[in-house]
């Protein structure tokens, strides 16, 4: 089963209940745009628990979603609108993807790369250790403005992105917002 489509079936086994306690998804390797970002081509994966941790309402950043929002994850990880160095200097990189949740919100993917995963007799591995919508638009949009923590960006898409989401803003459709 290709990759894309068994990470799909898996989160339907998860939405429905019916996913073993513990799954972890394995989502393949880094594309090409990826491993121009700094990616390790490296396995990437993400736990399940993990997952349904950050789309609750009981995750302390509040940014609940439904999962079947992330359909289609490893394909949307690999064509990102842009990938960005994380502010903490740890490595970690920040995929921002052209899945939108159901107001209109870009989710973010927040990727550990070359970790050694859980016992895996020290196997790296890029680990997802957070998901989400991202709401505060106007913090994306700087970011992109200013380059500085870009890895990677597709041009025409982080300028639909920037277009979009300044005519949003200063429409009030879709509001900047902080958390």
């Amino acid at each position: 089963m290709h990759i894309l489509d068994r990470f799909n079936y898996e989160l339907e086994q998860q939405i429905n209940g019916n996913l073993p306690k513990g799954h972890i998804y394995e989502l393949g390797k880094p594309g090409e745009i990826l491993r121009n970002a700094g990616i390790p081509d490296l396995p990437i994966e993400l736990s399940a628990d993990r997952l349904a941790y950050k789309a609750s309402e009981n995750y302390r950043r509040n940014h609940p979603f439904n999962l079947s929002d992330i359909k289609n994850l490893p394909e949307a990880i690999n064509n990102p609108i842009a990938v960005f160095n994380s502010t903490k200097n740890d490595g970690a990189k920040i995929i921002l993807t052209e899945l939108k949740d159901k107001n209109g919100n870009n989710f973010v993917v927040v990727m550990r790369v070359k970790h050694k995963g859980k016992g895996r007799d020290n196997i790296e591995i890029n680990d997802i250790r957070s998901i989400y919508p991202k709401n505060n638009r106007a913090d994306l949009i700087n970011i992109l403005k200013s380059g500085k923590l870009t890895a990677w960006i597709d041009k025409e898409k982080a300028s639909r992105f920037v277009s979009v989401q300044s005519t949003n803003l200063i429409g009030n459709g879709n509001k900047a917002e902080t958390y």
